[in-house]
């Protein structure tokens, strides 16, 4: 059902100024992009994309977590021979493991890092962190597009199952780039909820919503990758 060219003109108005204020709120970035695209000569920027990374437990921790588990058959047979305070202790190992299990995997949990990806007409730009030089991509360089697949548990179907979350690009020179599925454009003040805004919304007032790149329409347009191959 179509609406009326008053009710369109106010339901515009209204998206841009979330687009105007989500890019006040990322002023520097966006200025940062432009000049950075001006030192490389990698045309014009079609998007700013940022994410967390990093937070994973390092190889290893787990086992490391259930180190104390180990000492249970000695202190059973220390307890069945009766030597003193064995007993308690043992008694005490359940505790003992869940506090050192806990606190290995805190200890050992790498560290957050904000990326961003800056992407130009002619290339990219990936930041891994706020003191990381750029690492830079022509489109032109990519000889190879993979895609690299995780199983991520999904709540709705109660099941873990195979997600694309990430491309992995490779250059002529031997170089490879791996970009997540999981940057959004800063641009977008609705990156995070848009498939369910335009599912609830009528067609004709999501038609009004302001349109910006994904990571799959970038790598799709620059390396060649057709956008939704999820």
């Amino acid at each position: 059902m179509p609406i009326r060219p008053e009710a369109e003109q106010k339901l515009r108005a209204g998206f841009q100024r979330r687009v105007d204020r989500q890019a006040a709120r990322y002023a520097a970035q966006l200025t940062d992009a432009e000049q950075l695209a001006g030192r490389l000569e990698c045309g014009p920027v079609i998007g700013d994309f940022t994410g967390q990374a990093g937070g994973d437990v390092k190889r290893g921790s787990y086992a490391v977590g259930l180190l104390p588990m180990a000492a249970i058959p000695v202190l059973i047979a220390g307890a069945a021979a009766g030597v003193p305070g064995m007993v308690p202790l043992l008694g005490a190992t359940p505790f003992i493991t869940g506090a050192w299990f806990g606190l290995t995997l805190w200890r050992r949990r790498e560290p957050k890092r904000r990326v961003w990806l800056y992407a130009f007409a002619d290339g990219c730009a990936l930041l891994d962190g706020p003191q990381a030089d750029a690492v830079v991509v022509r489109w032109s360089e990519v000889t190879e597009v993979g895609q690299v697949w995780t199983t991520v548990y999904d709540a709705s179907a109660e099941e873990s199952r195979p997600t694309l979350t990430a491309y992995r690009l490779r250059c002529a020179d031997g170089r490879s780039c791996e970009i997540s599925r999981s940057l959004q454009n800063v641009r977008d003040p609705y990156a995070g909820v848009r498939p369910l805004l335009t599912g609830l919304m009528p067609a004709a007032v999501g038609a009004t919503m302001p349109q910006f790149p994904t990571i799959d329409e970038v790598i799709g347009a620059g390396a060649g990758k057709p956008p939704g191959s999820a």
